[in-house]
C-alpha cells in the first residue's frame, strides 16, 4: 500500500472513531462545561457574561432541571462549547432522561395505555373503574393478560383471518380481544402435529355434532386438538367487536378462536366451518404471511366469499333449502329433515331467515333457536367476561377439555 493510501485509510479510521465518540456522548453536559472553563482558563461568571445568560438558567440546563427548553440559551451554550447544536440538544435530552427517568417512564406508559386501549369501552364493560387512575389501569391490564410490562401488549399484532361482519371494528378493542386469544393460546400447548389428511377424513362428522347442543362443539374441539388444530372460545368483550372468529398461525399450527357473534346457534357452527375452510385451503398463506383479515375486503389469494359459500353448502345447501322451503312452518317435518341431513334444525331456520332478508322471520322462528351459553361455559368463555386472569382461564379449560 502506498504512503498516500495508508494515510487516507488512517484518516478514515480516525474519522469513524471520532464520529463514534461523538455518538457515545462520553462526557455529560456539565462536565463538558467544566472542561471548557479549564481549557479557556476562565470563571463561570466570565462564561455567563460571554454567553449573556444568567446563572440560574445555565444551572437548570446543566442539571437537566429546566422546566422549559430555551433554544436561544442552548444555541449559545453550543457555540461556547464548540459543539454542534444537534449534539448539545441530544446531550441535554439524555440528561433530562437520566434526571427524570421515573417521571418520563410513567408518562411513556400512560401514553402507551391511551394509545392502545379504548379506556371508555373498558370502563363501560367493567374492566376498569376509572379512565384516569393510570396506575390501577396498568396493574389491571398486566394482571389480566399476565404481562410483565404494559409494553408486552405491543406484541399482539393482528395476525389472523378474521370472519367479520360489515361494520367497522374499533382497533383498540380488537387488539384487546386478540391479545386475550393469543395469551390464552400461549398457555394451551398442543403436542400434536397438524394432520391435514386426518382433518379431511374427520370433516364429514363435524356437521352431525351440531345436533348435540350441550356437548357437540366440545367433542369437535377434542377431535380437532388431536389433529393439531386448537379451538378456543373468547367472548367479544365490547359491542363494537364485529367478529365471528379467527384462524391464527400460532407455533406453526392452526388455531381457531370463536366468539359468540350472535345469539343464533347456527352462527357459531357457520363460523367454525368458515375457519376450517381457511385451515384446509389457505393454511400456507396464513402461515407464511402471518395474517389475513376477513370481512368486507378480500386478498388476492384468500377469498372470504369462497369460505362463506363452502360453510353454507356444507351445513345446508341451497338445493336442500329448496326442498324444505315450502314446508318451513311444519316444525316436525323441518326437524326430521334436519336430522336426516345431520344438522340441528335451527340451522335451517337461521339460513331461511337470512335468505328471506326479513328480520321478522328470526323472531318468528326464535323458539326453535337453542340457547348455548352452557356449551360456551365449558370453554370458560364466561370467565373472560368476569376478567379472571387469562392464565387461570386457560388452565381450567385445558384440564376440562384437553386434559393438558
Amino acid at each position: 500500500m502506498s504512503d498516500k493510501g495508508k494515510h487516507r485509510e488512517i484518516d478514515d479510521l480516525l474519522n469513524r472513531i471520532f464520529r463514534e465518540d461523538s455518538k457515545l456522548n462520553y462526557y455529560p453536559l456539565n462536565e463538558l462545561f467544566e472542561q471548557r472553563l479549564a481549557y479557556l482558563d476562565i470563571t463561570t461568571h466570565q462564561a455567563l457574561r460571554i454567553m449573556e445568560i444568567d446563572h440560574k438558567t445555565l444551572s437548570a440546563i446543566l442539571t437537566g432541571e429546566a422546566k422549559k427548553v430555551d433554544f436561544l440559551t442552548i444555541a449559545k451554550l453550543a457555540d461556547f462549547l464548540e459543539v454542534s447544536h444537534e449534539e448539545i440538544i441530544n446531550k441535554y435530552f439524555q440528561l433530562v432522561s437520566d434526571t427524570h427517568n421515573e417521571a418520563i417512564s410513567a408518562a411513556k406508559r400512560r401514553s402507551f395505555i391511551v394509545n392502545n386501549f379504548n379506556l371508555p369501552s373498558l370502563k363501560k364493560i367493567g374492566f376498569i373503574n376509572s379512565i384516569n387512575e393510570f396506575d390501577e389501569i396498568e396493574k389491571r391490564i398486566n394482571s389480566f393478560f399476565g404481562y410483565d410490562s404494559i409494553f408486552d401488549h405491543s406484541k399482539h399484532k393482528v395476525t389472523a383471518a378474521f370472519s367479520s361482519g360489515k361494520r367497522t371494528t374499533n382497533k383498540e378493542n380488537l387488539s384487546f380481544w386478540y391479545a386475550a386469544a393469543k395469551q390464552s393460546l400461549d398457555r394451551t400447548p398442543n403436542p400434536y402435529q397438524y394432520d391435514r389428511e386426518g382433518l379431511i377424513e374427520f370433516f364429514p362428522q363435524i356437521r352431525w355434532h351440531s345436533i348435540n347442543v350441550e356437548k357437540g362443539l366440545l367433542l369437535v374441539a377434542q377431535a380437532l386438538f388431536k389433529l393439531g388444530v386448537t379451538l378456543i372460545v373468547v367472548p367479544k368483550f365490547t359491542k363494537d367487536l364485529h367478529l365471528r372468529g379467527a384462524t391464527l398461525a400460532y407455533r406453526d399450527k392452526p388455531c381457531i378462536v370463536l366468539t359468540k357473534y350472535t345469539n343464533f346457534y347456527a352462527t357459531m357452527w357457520f363460523a367454525l366451518i368458515h375457519e376450517l375452510f381457511h385451515v384446509l385451503y389457505h393454511w400456507d398463506e396464513i402461515l407464511n404471511e402471518k395474517y389475513h383479515i376477513s370481512g368486507e375486503t378480500e386478498s388476492m389469494r384468500i377469498s372470504e366469499t369462497e369460505a362463506n359459500e363452502f360453510a353454507r353448502k356444507y351445513l345446508f345447501s341451497d338445493e336442500k333449502m329448496d326442498i324444505v322451503r315450502d314446508r318451513i312452518d311444519e316444525h316436525r317435518y323441518v326437524k326430521q329433515f334436519a336430522e336426516q341431513n345431520h344438522v340441528h334444525h335451527s340451522i335451517i331456520y337461521t339460513f331461511y331467515s337470512w335468505d328471506s332478508g326479513d328480520d321478522e322471520n328470526y323472531k318468528r322462528f326464535h323458539r326453535y333457536m337453542p340457547p348455548f351459553d352452557n356449551l360456551l361455559q365449558r370453554f370458560k368463555s364466561d370467565e373472560f367476561l368476569r376478567f379472571v386472569p387469562v392464565k387461570e382461564i386457560s388452565s381450567k379449560r385445558n384440564v376440562d377439555i384437553y386434559t393438558i
